[in-house]
């Protein structure tokens, strides 16, 4: 999905393998790709006991610009540098990578290739109905974006977590939803970040 993702985003990625979650494993498959631009992982960013990569970054020397951030799905998100090269954490469920790839690598590699405006864009979108969503983070809910009559029209697809592929495959769209127990009315408007633009 991320190597589909990357091609979409007009860069040519190159496949490192997967490590094992040993730090003899990861190491050399990072020091490798530190040898590039841009270099990206998935999963292990966590705080779980075998979730190395923010340890294995530091000891290589790549320091972390942020580790965590407030929204669902993608919290645990690492970001940081050596030298000229991005180094990207992503989380490793694949809505979340989706999300995290969306909102950070995506627009930071359209400036890399010179874009003056990376993004993300948000659109304004209302919602086709009735909506009840509860939260404790600000949340990218996967959803499908269509033109209707009336401009943006925004349905949210039933999603069940951070490893919920299904819901991708029905997803164009990302709607923001705030955090709290909310009911969110048919024709409300939301912030909308369309995935096929």
């Amino acid at each position: 999905m991320l190597l589909a993702q990357i091609y979409r985003a007009g860069a040519c990625p190159r496949f490192l393998g997967i490590a094992r979650d040993q730090r003899e494993s990861l190491r050399p498959l990072v020091e490798e790709g530190l040898r590039s631009n841009v270099l990206v992982l998935s999963g292990g960013v966590s705080a779980g006991i075998r979730d190395l990569v923010p340890e294995v970054l530091q000891d290589v020397g790549v320091q972390a610009h942020f580790h965590k951030v407030e929204m669902k799905p993608g919290k645990p998100i690492l970001f940081g540098t050596r030298g000229n090269t991005l180094v990207f954490g992503l989380p490793g469920n694949p809505v979340s990578a989706l999300v995290c790839f969306e909102l950070f690598f995506r627009p930071a590699l359209r400036r890399l290739l010179g874009h003056t405006d990376p993004g993300p864009r948000m659109i304004a979108a209302g919602l086709a109905e009735d909506f009840a969503y509860r939260t404790d983070r600000p949340t990218y809910h996967p959803a499908h974006l269509a033109a209707d009559d009336k401009g943006w029209c925004v349905r949210p697809v039933a999603w069940f977590g951070s490893a919920d592929l299904r819901a991708l495959a029905q997803a164009n769209a990302l709607a923001l939803f705030p955090p709290g127990n909310h009911r969110h009315r048919m024709g409300q408007v939301v912030s909308v970040l369309a995935l096929d633009s």
